[in-house]
């Protein structure tokens, strides 16, 4: 009941679309006002099946800021909390599953994604920095 989506790139690392949130992953929100904002969930309410996200907030009719609910189904997220180890086992264990490889390939794959910058960048910023990159080559080699 409490399941987000996985972004891109968690799905194509563990092979599973959705996952339960949790104090600590950090999500992006796909609907609603504040669309596109990026935080980390800083409260699960598993009675109001609502989740709180870090820098969501609405200001109440006496001028006070309080934490804005919002359902889990409008949440990404976008990277895991991986801090429990009962969570990891359980994900390397779905992930092993659907992509049919093992927990050291799983763990290798997570390493080499933490390492990747974040930074996504269009296909023609790459290849003019490649360029660029070829022309230093050649006036170094000369």
């Amino acid at each position: 009941m409490m399941k987000a989506h996985l972004s891109d790139e968690l799905y194509a690392l563990y092979g599973i679309r959705s996952l339960t949130v949790r104090k600590g992953d950090v999500v992006k929100l796909m609907r609603g006002n504040a669309r596109g904002h990026e935080g980390k969930v800083v409260e699960v309410n598993l009675k109001k099946m609502k989740v709180a996200v870090e820098g969501i907030i609405v200001r109440r009719t006496d001028n006070k800021s309080v934490q804005k609910w919002v359902d889990p189904s409008n949440l990404m997220i976008m990277k895991l909390n991986l801090s429990d180890s009962k969570r990891k086992e359980k994900l390397h264990r779905l992930a092993e599953e659907k992509r049919g490889i093992s927990v050291e390939e799983i763990e290798k794959e997570e390493v080499k994604a933490e390492e990747m910058p974040e930074e996504s960048k269009e296909p023609g910023e790459v290849e003019e920095k490649k360029e660029e990159n070829e022309k230093e080559e050649v006036k170094e080699n000369e």
